[in-house]
């Protein structure tokens, strides 16, 4: 009989040891600090300054890990274009949030890669912003954002009236933008 009791209380040990804890708030409406795994999505309209103000939109997803309630790092691939261009940025990001445990938290970001599209080139972000947190794994990040890419050369046909021909030329094409970005991270 001590065998058995002895059993019994042994496998409810190593079963309670080997227990998940689980990451509940303790009081309603607190915020759930971000940890492990976490996926981002983010959407916006981007105007190119350096080229006539022409208006773009963007759109990017990026995972990665938290390590701690602060700072994420991950990967990630970002789409950006309008009618005369197109470019498929490939980057890693690092961000960091200043506080973790409060419903809206300011925080930066950087974007670093390369990118792809209409040509192949070097890429750089930063975007800072405000995380509006939730009691569960979800919050929506309101971010504005300065993208920097290498300028590229592009053959462009247009139309001359006064010759009545069509004139190709080489043109510099620059799709660096200042963006407003809105984004769900679950």
């Amino acid at each position: 009989m001590k065998k058995v009791v002895f059993s019994i209380v042994m496998m409810l040990a190593v079963s309670v040891s080997f227990a998940q804890d689980i990451d509940v708030p303790q009081e309603r409406g607190a915020v759930k600090t971000p940890s492990g795994y976490q996926g981002f999505i983010d959407q916006g309209p981007a105007l190119r300054f350096m080229e006539d103000w022409k208006s773009s939109i963007s759109f990017s997803t990026t995972h990665g890990f938290y390590f701690n309630g602060n700072t994420y790092v991950g990967v990630g691939v970002s789409f950006e274009g309008n009618n005369d261009m197109f470019v498929m940025p490939l980057y890693t990001a690092l961000k960091y949030n200043f506080t973790y445990n409060k419903k809206v938290t300011p925080t930066v970001q950087i974007r670093v890669g390369s990118y792809v599209g209409n040509n192949v080139g070097t890429y750089g972000d930063f975007s800072f912003g405000f995380r509006f947190g939730s009691s569960r794994d979800f919050a929506i990040n309101v971010m504005a954002a300065a993208s920097f890419f290498s300028n590229y050369k592009s053959y462009v046909t247009e139309w001359d009236s006064a010759e009545e021909v069509y004139v190709r030329y080489n043109k510099t094409i620059n799709p660096s933008s200042l963006a407003l970005r809105i984004g769900i991270e679950w």
